[in-house]
């Protein structure tokens, strides 16, 4: 999670989140960022991806010889306004059979540093790492994450810095997995995040610009139930519910969005996607993709996510995201 204190200018209409502060904004669209759709859908009852749900990275044995799989992947956020942010992931997945399965995750994050609604050129560079691990235990799959996230946020009126913002972050995040019938997966996440940030800005005056300082610290809570279903080999369908509480000394945001999804096996080796989300202001935003397993030992993951980040239009307009993940297994 993210934080850009919007000190210099004021959110402009165009979004049912133009109500609220960027500081709350962000971190509630950053959540969101490294989720890369791969195979089984983007939910908390995933049986195969610890994206969302960290006990998913453990439900199935890794039958390979070493249960080693390594996972590059690169999402691009293209926002109307004209800024891209560049999404970049690496993981490991290490199966140990006996303790489990750990999956240490590193991500940047850069923009091209493009002009905002407000007419403010817009900088933001993040460094994360993340450790999860998962086990299962017959029918119930239990994990845990922990992710430090150093981030940067700068915003310039021509030569002139209007703010700048420097925050570390820390995330805890829990997961469950249990499988009350064949076929049947209920998945349940909690997070709790907070982060302690520096900023510094210009704020317009009658006599000119006056610079102030500013010390806080951001705080959320996330919990996401999901359920889905396996009506064949592979083929699922699920639906989610995502609460998130994010705010800091000067507002909060509380989100309540509903997502679904389907996830179909066309032949052994080629699995289609698609699904929805919408949240409780109004906003929709769909999805699709493909996985392709080339080989045994090798899979493309392949997305496509329109308006996902309803968060952020105020500033950045609606967003068009690209993902593709390659796995490679040892």
């Amino acid at each position: 999670m993210l934080l850009l204190v919007s000190i210099a200018s004021p959110a402009l209409g165009g979004s049912d989140y133009g109500d609220k502060d960027f500081s709350v904004r962000l971190p509630a669209a950053f959540v969101r960022f490294t989720e890369v759709t791969v195979f089984g859908g983007p939910t908390a009852a995933n049986r195969t991806s610890g994206a969302i749900n960290p006990a998913s990275v453990g439900w199935f044995s890794l039958p390979d010889k070493l249960g080693l799989v390594v996972t590059p992947s690169y999402s691009q956020i293209r926002l109307d306004e004209g800024t891209n942010i560049n999404v970049i992931s690496e993981s490991l997945t290490w199966d140990t059979k006996k303790f489990g399965t750990f999956q240490p995750v590193l991500n940047q994050i850069c923009v091209n540093r493009a002009t905002t609604r407000q007419g403010l050129e817009f900088d933001y560079e993040v460094k994360t790492s993340l450790l999860q691990w998962g086990k299962r235990f017959e029918k119930v799959g239990i994990g845990a994450s922990l992710s430090y996230t150093e981030a940067e946020v700068v915003n310039n009126l021509g030569p002139l810095r209007v703010s700048e913002s420097h925050a570390e972050n820390y995330r805890f995040r829990v997961g469950g997995l249990y499988e009350p019938a064949k076929n049947w997966l209920i998945g349940l996440v909690t997070e709790y995040g907070f982060s302690p940030f520096r900023a510094r800005a210009l704020v317009p005056t009658l006599g000119g610009f006056v610079p102030v300082k500013i010390k806080d610290t951001q705080e959320q809570y996330i919990l996401r139930p999901g359920i889905s279903y396996e009506y064949a080999p592979m083929s699922v369908v699920h639906v989610d519910y995502e609460y998130g509480n994010y705010y800091t000394t000067f507002d909060r945001l509380q989100v309540h969005r509903f997502s679904g999804g389907v996830q179909h096996s066309l032949t052994q080796w080629l699995y289609l996607r698609a699904g929805a989300a919408f949240d409780a202001r109004g906003n929709i935003g769909w999805s699709g993709g493909l996985t392709v397993f080339m080989a045994k030992w090798c899979s493309l993951d392949l997305g496509y996510l329109c308006d996902m980040y309803p968060e952020l239009r105020p500033e950045f307009g609606r967003s068009h995201t690209w993902q593709v993940a390659l796995s490679l297994r040892f």
